[in-house]
């Protein structure tokens, strides 16, 4: 029998996947635009940005305040001079240690290379064996090109930065009633009021979920403070700020917190090991508190990955410094509650309209 003559296969487009390639690909281009226009235009974003997630945070007090009676934008601005006056008095409390810490140094690094001789000198072995095998020399220094310790900005860059984002959260308080108005203007009849919902949802979660990190991050805090005390270390109430605020940095504002803490006790202890306890006591806590007190309170559906925490960490670490990587996690956790409410919403759109369906069907 003779074979038979083979098929050309022909793998064309549909149609349904050439809308979705294009969907895809415009997707990607914006996503590349919208990039660098928030790299180019950091300035003001920045501020914005962290003017409007405290605005989120900061809202629920403002409607308190409003039902009691109080003017909407009398109210919007007590909130926002609250929290400034919070805000300030922290710094203020970290301000005077590192004011009294930077007159000492000289002394306080000449301590910390006679505590660190041997790790330095084995360091430099280890330097110059690498020097040995590949043949090239050079300089080990973590102060070259960290974007950690980048964060030097000019006088009128800051005050202009902060000048934006005080009046962000001011207006943002005080008009974001009338501009969701606004905005739901511009949305279909039927879904006006799903809109309505879903913005109210979302400052609402963002609000619950803030304010629990924070009652959680002020026991670490205090805790924190009791170790600096029992450690003997300088000024116990910096260390408890410190860790309250840096806290609010996930996966990476504890490690730094139980660096430091190594840091500073190894000036005055006489080993290693004794200056050791106090960082090992505090990453201790943070364990504990990360893996059983906040899923416990927050719970699980808005417990984010240490992996996407770091990776956020690092996109905007490099797209906005180091005011980026402390607003990364905050920011990470409106887009999860933003896409956990949109999904919300198109599962009640999908079952509304299975439901006018079946009803529309003969029986």
């Amino acid at each position: 029998m003779a074979e038979p003559e083979p098929v050309e296969e022909t793998e064309e487009v549909t149609q349904y996947e050439h809308d979705l390639i294009l969907r895809y690909a415009i997707v990607g281009i914006f996503v590349i635009l919208f990039t660098a226009t928030l790299y180019l235009t950091k300035v003001i974003a920045v501020p914005v940005t962290a003017g409007v997630i405290f605005g989120l945070v900061l809202g629920p007090l403002v409607d308190w305040l409003v039902r009691h009676g109080v003017p909407q934008h009398l109210a919007a601005a007590t909130v926002t001079l609250l929290f400034l006056g919070v805000l300030m008095g922290a710094l203020a409390i970290l301000a005077v240690p590192v004011a009294g810490w930077a007159d000492q140094a000289p002394a306080m690094m000449a301590g910390l290379q006679a505590k660190l001789a041997r790790l330095f000198a084995f360091m430099d072995e280890f330097k110059r064996s690498i020097a040995s095998i590949t043949g090239k020399g050079g300089e080990l220094s973590v102060s070259q090109g960290n974007p950690l310790f980048d964060i030097a900005m000019t006088s009128s860059t800051a005050a202009g930065g902060m000048l934006i984002f005080v009046a962000t959260v001011y207006f943002w308080l005080a008009t974001r009633r009338h501009l969701k108005a606004r905005v739901l203007r511009f949305c279909l009849r039927d879904a006006r009021r799903s809109a309505g919902s879903f913005f109210e949802e979302i400052e609402a979660r963002v609000a619950r979920y803030f304010a629990l990190v924070t009652v959680i991050n002020l026991g670490m805090g205090l805790l924190t403070m009791a170790i600096a005390w029992l450690a003997g270390l300088p000024f116990p109430v910096f260390w408890g700020a410190l860790a309250f605020l840096l806290n609010y940095l996930a996966f990476i504002g504890p490690i730094i917190v139980a660096v430091l803490l190594f840091a500073g006790a190894l000036l005055d202890a006489p080993s290693l090991l004794a200056a050791l306890w106090p960082a090992t006591a505090y990453y201790i806590l943070h364990l504990f508190e990360g893996n059983a007190v906040t899923p416990v309170f927050v719970g699980n559906r808005l417990t984010i990955s240490p992996f996407l925490v770091f990776i956020a960490f690092i996109f905007w670490l490099w797209l906005w410094g180091p005011v980026g990587a402390v607003l990364s996690t905050p920011i990470v956790i409106v887009f999860m509650v933003a896409q956990e409410e949109f999904a919300r919403y198109r599962r009640e759109k999908a079952k509304a309209a299975a439901e006018e369906t079946a009803a529309a069907e003969p029986a």
